[in-house]
């Protein structure tokens, strides 16, 4: 959660350290730069009061920096990026130099390190828990994402549809780990903006046809053939996914997740949950409306069989009995002519 850290930014009162970790590479850039801001109003450019470190460096150098004071200003930033010094393989001396200097910071000098991978039961990791911010930086979700695309929007001189911004969350939702999902949702929107420019409004059609999508989104398209029956487009999509080299046993292990989360659906549904109670279990509300429809066109019992069948496969090529590509081509034909076997 960042809220600590929107709260310092908000108030201007920042930190002696932040430490932000996760694979949202956007994420981290955009918090630093917020961060930057609120130090350095003019901005950083010709500051001789602010550093960089990239990748490995001199500690006992940046703590010589951080001890001396701002150069005609109030503060001082260090920005240290992707250090590996919190991973658990960090140098046992800088961790100890580093722990001392935060037993006794200076006021008017910001630490801010940029990493990947945190142990967070390094001792000096929970010494700035404490004294300073550690957060893992998430894709934004919900209404904090729905937010961001719609001011971006605003900030353009553009609206959105209902299903134009279902439909870009969809196809830019990428469901894999180390993958910087704000990032290609960033640089897509971009994308749309320039594309609908002028236009004062974004349609569901130009969402499909600028939006790159990602193998999520296609996985979304496959079990929309399914539900549907439609095997010209199932195959249309499987050959568009061999021409971009996408993995099989990844689209085997995704449909198998998709048709999970919509048998979990069919129970909720069933079971006449709340919305609240579905957002919960099954994600935001444009995916609780997708399920919702998706369960119009098919039988429980059928959803089980498709998941029998793409855990049957998975274990097939996982024990490397059958090759990735066939196990799926097999999958998509039995589960769109719902075939049992």
């Amino acid at each position: 959660m960042a809220s600590g850290l929107d709260d310092d930014i908000k108030s201007k009162s920042i930190k002696c350290i932040y430490l932000l970790y996760g694979t949202e590479a956007y994420l981290k850039r955009n918090y630093r730069d917020l961060i930057l801001k609120v130090l350095f109003p003019e901005g950083t450019e010709g500051s001789m009061n602010y550093t960089v470190f990239n990748g490995s460096f001199d500690m006992k150098e940046l703590i010589g920096t951080a001890r001396t004071m701002p150069f005609f200003g109030d503060n001082r930033a260090i920005v240290v990026s992707e250090s590996g010094l919190f991973s658990g393989k960090g140098k046992k001396d800088d961790l100890e130099l580093l722990s001392d200097y935060l037993s006794k910071p200076e006021e008017t000098t910001k630490l801010i390190f940029l990493e990947t991978n945190v142990k967070k039961t390094l001792s000096v990791t929970k010494q700035i828990e404490k004294t300073g911010n550690l957060t893992e930086l998430l894709a934004w979700k919900g209404e904090k994402l729905k937010k961001w695309v719609l001011s971006r929007m605003k900030r353009n001189q553009l609206e959105i549809t209902r299903e134009a911004y279902d439909a870009f969350i969809e196809m830019t939702s990428v469901n894999s780990e180390n993958t910087d999902t704000m990032l290609f949702m960033d640089n897509e929107l971009e994308k749309l903006v320039s594309y609908c420019r002028g236009t004062g409004r974004v349609e569901y059609e130009d969402v499909k046809a600028i939006v790159t999508d990602c193998a999520s989104s296609k996985v979304f398209s496959l079990v929309d053939a399914i539900v549907g029956r439609d095997e010209r487009a199932l195959m249309k999509i499987y050959s568009d996914m061999q021409m971009t080299k996408e993995d099989p046993a990844r689209i085997v292990s995704l449909l198998e997740q998709q048709f999970q989360k919509l048998l979990e659906t069919e129970s909720l549904v069933s079971g006449s949950a709340s919305l609240s109670k579905m957002e919960e279990v099954i994600g935001p509300e444009w995916m609780v409306r997708k399920q919702r429809r998706l369960l119009s066109g098919i039988k429980k019992e059928d959803i089980k069989n498709v998941l029998r069948k793409a855990n049957r496969y998975d274990l097939l090529i996982k024990s490397g009995k059958m090759k990735a590509d066939d196990a799926l081509i097999a999958l998509l034909l039995s589960a769109v002519r719902r075939k049992e076997h």
